[in-house]
């Protein structure tokens, strides 16, 4: 009888242990994944700069060279333009990813409004006030992530053990 009182404390335990973990990784993936899109921009900026390429063409290219969400994102984005405004498709791809917060949507769906429809300034103008936006939203998820990544993981780690020890 013991041993399973044992198994199971140890079980609430690493359950809570890995629940703040998860919690914590949240914040680790935004940070991650904003940097993702800021490279992303960086290079369709370039792209468009220097290529002259059509739209869902650069978006699959770019698609293929950044990993994770962001990837998938462009990858849509190019996929659907192919049936879509390239401003639609591109919002619609924003708002099927979930690894942004509802501020860096809105910022990043401001892209989508002028994607395709302008001349290459207009376009390039844009992607330099995303970029801005970025630079800010990195530093926000960066600052919450070191504050917030230990604060959750010794959470769980207490919590954890707090359950263990009103259970003995």
């Amino acid at each position: 009888m013991i041993v399973i009182k044992f198994i199971i404390l140890i079980l609430i335990f690493w359950t809570s242990t890995q629940i703040g973990m998860k919690i914590a990784n949240k914040y680790v993936v935004r940070a991650n994944n904003l940097k993702q899109m800021k490279k992303a921009i960086k290079i369709l900026e370039a792209k468009i700069t220097y290529t002259y390429g059509m739209l869902p063409d650069l978006f699959l290219e770019i698609s293929e060279k950044i990993n994770g969400p962001v990837g998938i994102v462009f990858r849509k984005a190019g996929l659907k333009m192919e049936v879509e405004f390239a401003g639609e498709a591109w919002e619609n791809s924003i708002d099927e990813c979930d690894s942004f917060t509802r501020e860096d949507k809105d910022a990043l769906k401001s892209l989508g409004k002028l994607l395709g429809s302008t001349d290459i300034n207009g376009q390039l103008k844009q992607l330099n006030l995303v970029n801005c936006f970025l630079d800010e939203q990195i530093k926000e998820a960066t600052l919450l992530k070191d504050k917030n990544t230990t604060l959750y993981r010794k959470l769980g780690v207490i919590v954890g053990l707090g359950i263990m020890i009103v259970l003995i």
